[in-house]
């Protein structure tokens, strides 16, 4: 209990904001579930605890950051890091489900979409600061810089992979092989590249309007 004290009070303001919107979002799908008596969205609530993740991992190793001194450690907490960032962007996805709603709750549905949506987003954008403050204690500016774009063209990636062929992060430890190759194929798909760029120019063109207004 204490350590999710501490977790909690070593980002103060920005977690409590988190933890509002996701109060907020919870009592929207509540209601829903009270006034239609179905729990159809009730998936929001996994896509969005998988959105928190990589935010929620750089926050842990925070705690410990003597941990990042090892190059080993560091390589593999960035490689969980980013199996699970696409996560964090793949939920603006889901709006997908919105015709399959009832029409007499179009508005209060979007509502609700968006609000999971834009609280997941936010955890990918703040998973990505995260990176960048910790990652540039051991390498060189210009390298983190750099590899931001090339992160959210992967996300991107990662949101067709998961939307379109239905993996998602941990099919690496249970399909790993299949992975590969239907990865590796999607490639040659002119549609997988065109969304991967779509999207991932999306999520850095956000993170960089992000930092122009609110700073680092």
């Amino acid at each position: 209990m204490q350590a999710i004290i501490n977790l909690y009070l070593s980002n103060k303001k920005t977690n409590s904001v988190l933890l509002i919107l996701s109060f907020y979002c919870a009592l929207l799908l509540l209601f829903r579930v009270k006034i239609t008596q179905s729990i159809f969205y009730f998936f929001l609530v996994w896509n969005l605890f998988l959105a928190a993740i990589p935010y929620l991992l750089l926050q842990v190793a925070k705690q410990k950051i003597q941990l990042f001194e090892n190059g080993k450690i560091r390589l593999l907490l960035f490689v969980c890091w980013l199996l699970f960032l696409p996560n964090s962007f793949y939920i603006v996805t889901d709006f997908v489900h919105l015709p399959k709603g009832n029409p007499e709750l179009f508005w209060f549905d979007l509502i609700l979409l968006f609000s999971f949506a834009s609280l997941g987003f936010l955890f990918g954008l703040l998973a990505i600061q995260e990176f960048k403050n910790y990652y540039l204690l051991f390498h060189c500016s210009k390298f983190i810089q750099t590899s931001i774009p090339i992160i959210s063209i992967l996300c991107g990636f990662g949101i067709y992979l998961g939307r379109f062929l239905r993996f998602n992060s941990w099919t690496i430890l249970t399909h790993p092989f299949q992975l590969v190759i239907d990865a590796f194929q999607s490639l040659l798909s002119t549609e997988a590249v065109l969304f991967s760029v779509l999207y991932g120019s999306f999520i850095y063109l956000t993170y960089q309007i992000k930092n122009q207004f609110y700073g680092n």
